[in-house]
C-alpha cells in the first residue's frame, strides 16, 4: 500500500487482512498504522532513512550495486527499482556511501546519482590523486594494536595487517612494491606515496638501525615528500637511542614520520 502511495485503508481492508483494528495505533516494520478522526487508518513512514522493514537504505547492498552501475553508465535510478527492494521513501535526497541520490526535479520517476565527494570512488575510498600524508596519518590513527599482538610479530605480518587496513580507506595500495630504490614496504596509488616500516625492537640491531636512516635519503630522492616512515613499538621503546636518533634523522630531513604506539 505505501508504494501504491496509498495513505490512508478502511478498516474492512484492515479485517481482510486479518490485522487486529482493536488497537488504535500499530507499527508493522517501518510503517506506521494509525487509527484517525473517521474511522479510517492513516499509513506513515517511521523513518524515512529504512526501507519497509526497517532496515536502514544505505547499507542495502543490491541498492548499491545498482547505484554504481547506474553511475558508471550514466543512467538515473527509477522509482521502481527501489520499489523492487522493497524501498519506498518520502526523502528526495539520500546519501549511501560516497552517493547522493536526487528526485527534487524528476518529477517523481527517478532520482539522478552524484558523487559526494570527488576525491573518492565509487567505492567510497580514496583515488591517487587525493593521497597526502594527512589523510594517511588520520587512517593509521584508526589503527590499533596492543602491545602483546605486536610482540608476536615479525614485520611482514604487520605490513599484511598495514595492508588491510589501507585498503579500506585508499583505491589502490600494493605490498613490498619495487621502488626505484629497493623494495619499499607499502605502496599507496600509481607509485604516489612510499611507506617503508620498521618495528622498534629491531632499531637495537645496529645494523638494521644504520640501513633505516639510509633509506631515509633513498626514498625520499624517489618519492619527494610523498614519503612516510613508520614505526611501531612500545612507549618504553620509543626511549631507546636508536629509536630516537632514526626519529632526529626523519625530523632534519622534513620526513613524514608516525610511531605507532602499542599499550
Amino acid at each position: 500500500m505505501m508504494i501504491s502511495r496509498k495513505t490512508t485503508v478502511s478498516r474492512n481492508v484492515l479485517k481482510s487482512l486479518d490485522i487486529d483494528t482493536s488497537n488504535s495505533t500499530q507499527e508493522f516494520g517501518n510503517i506506521l498504522l494509525k487509527k484517525d478522526f473517521f474511522g479510517d487508518w492513516s499509513l506513515s513512514i517511521k523513518n524515512d532513512l529504512n526501507d519497509l522493514d526497517g532496515n536502514p537504505i544505505s547499507e542495502n547492498k543490491k541498492l548499491i550495486q545498482i547505484i554504481k552501475a547506474h553511475y558508471e553508465n550514466k543512467k538515473n535510478l527509477k522509482f521502481q527499482e527501489l520499489h523492487n527492494l522493497n524501498i519506498w521513501t518520502p526523502k528526495t535526497n539520500i546519501k549511501i556511501g560516497n552517493f547522493v541520490i536526487d528526485s527534487f526535479l524528476s518529477l517523481n520517476s527517478s532520482y539522478t546519482i552524484e558523487l559526494i565527494d570527488k576525491n573518492k570512488n565509487v567505492d567510497n575510498l580514496w583515488i591517487d590523486k587525493a593521497i597526502n600524508s594527512d589523510r594517511i596519518f588520520s587512517v593509521i590513527n584508526l589503527f590499533n594494536i596492543s602491545k602483546s599482538e605486536l610482540d608476536k610479530m615479525k614485520e611482514l605480518d604487520l605490513n599484511k595487517l598495514l595492508e588491510d587496513h589501507f585498503k579500506l580507506y585508499f583505491a589502490t595500495v600494493k605490498k613490498g612494491g619495487t621502488s626505484n630504490k629497493g623494495l619499499i614496504d607499502l605502496i599507496l596509488g600509481d607509485n604516489v606515496f612510499g611507506i617503508e616500516l620498521k618495528l622498534a625492537r629491531e632499531l637495537k640491531n645496529t645494523g638494521k638501525a644504520f640501513l633505516a636512516i639510509g633509506q631515509i635519503d633513498h626514498y625520499k630522492e624517489e618519492f619527494k615528500n610523498n614519503f612516510m616512515m613508520v614505526i611501531a613499538g612500545s612507549t618504553d621503546e620509543k626511549k631507546e637511542k636508536s629509536v630516537q636518533d632514526l626519529i632526529k634523522k626523519l625530523k632534519e630531513t622534513n620526513t613524514s614520520y608516525y610511531y605507532m604506539e602499542a599499550h
